[in-house]
């Protein structure tokens, strides 16, 4: 009877099952309980079977039937009762551990298998949204993929101070997401604050010249903490020009002065919506002057990467999971 339950292939059912806390989804560990449970009730429905069939066996054997038949006929009576048993057991539709019915980022339309950079539905998981859909752009290119991409910058014949807007534009967001864009304060805060994150930085200069900064740890607070950031653990080849001026401060905009300067606005002064200390180290929502220019720091800058005069030609800020794993 133990080798036969060895041997025997149980069917695993698998129910897709989301409990969701701030900052850690833990849908997988819903699926492996689940999936135990029913293994477990399959298991026990098989051993009840074997029982019931052993029995039956011994009622309907006679004294002259010898060791070697006995058996025999205990297993065949078994297999008997197990394949009615299997004919009959209820069907669950099973579910792919990755197929992802309603992905919460770009990493899990990753593994629901579309693998084409573009823009995407979303469903934000987070405590405060409510299950709300959200179109996003999904890099599948960069680094293995599963990027959801938060802002672009480029030459798409836009004004220069395009992204110089008030709060109520960079809380809901703006532009279009296949081109310059910003995703929204709510939009980064929901979706930051469902799962640990990890951000990078795509930067190019203007003769052509690529790096990136990849921020090991990143999510902002809500709007009544004035979508306050937290950025840590830098890697890359950009320099880090994040984390010493920008990292825990406030957001700011030309009509909402939240920075730690004493004496002026930094968002007025270098024009444009971002995490101000006193002022920045990074600036890449600022004007887009597409090169060297003679004004400080208003242009798309990153200090540590051509420095606060010459504004940087294309951005993007774009988060993934930090458990995520290359395929």
């Amino acid at each position: 009877m133990l080798t036969l339950v060895k041997e025997f292939p149980f069917p695993d059912f698998e129910i897709s099952v989301y409990k969701l806390l701030p900052f850690y989804n833990l849908a997988s560990r819903g699926k492996e309980k689940h999936t135990f449970r029913f293994r477990m009730i399959y298991i026990f429905a098989l051993s009840l079977i074997l029982s019931l069939s052993f029995s039956q066996v011994r009622g309907n054997v006679t004294s002259t039937c010898d060791q070697s038949n006995g058996s025999m006929s205990y297993l065949d009576v078994a297999m008997d009762m197990i394949t009615k048993f299997k004919n009959n057991f209820p069907v669950c539709p099973t579910i792919s551990q990755d197929t992802i019915l309603k992905p919460a980022d770009c990493e899990e339309v990753l593994r629901s298998g579309q693998t084409k950079s573009g823009v995407y539905t979303v469903w934000l998981r987070s405590r405060v949204t409510e299950d709300r859909q959200l179109k996003v752009f999904c890099d599948m290119d960069t680094d293995g993929g599963g990027w959801t991409v938060l802002q672009r910058r480029d030459n798409f014949n836009r004004p220069n101070d395009y992204f110089y807007k008030d709060w109520a534009s960079y809380k809901k967001g703006f532009g279009d997401n296949e081109k310059d864009f910003w995703l929204g304060n709510d939009n980064i805060f929901a979706l930051t604050n469902q799962r640990l994150y990890s951000i990078r930085f795509d930067l190019k200069a203007v003769d052509g010249e690529r790096r990136y900064a990849l921020y090991d740890t990143f999510w902002i607070d809500d709007e009544d903490h004035k979508y306050t950031s937290h950025i840590s653990d830098y890697s890359g080849n950009t320099g880090d020009s994040m984390m010493k001026k920008h990292n825990n401060q406030k957001f700011s905009t030309k009509d909402q002065d939240n920075d730690s300067h004493q004496t002026e606005s930094c968002s007025q002064h270098y024009k444009g919506g971002w995490w101000y200390g006193s002022c920045h180290d990074a600036n890449l929502n600022g004007l887009y002057l597409n090169g060297t220019h003679k004004t400080f720091a208003d242009g798309i800058n990153w200090d540590t990467f051509r420095g606060k005069y010459e504004s940087l030609a294309m951005t993007e800020m774009k988060i993934r999971p930090k458990n995520f794993r290359k395929r």
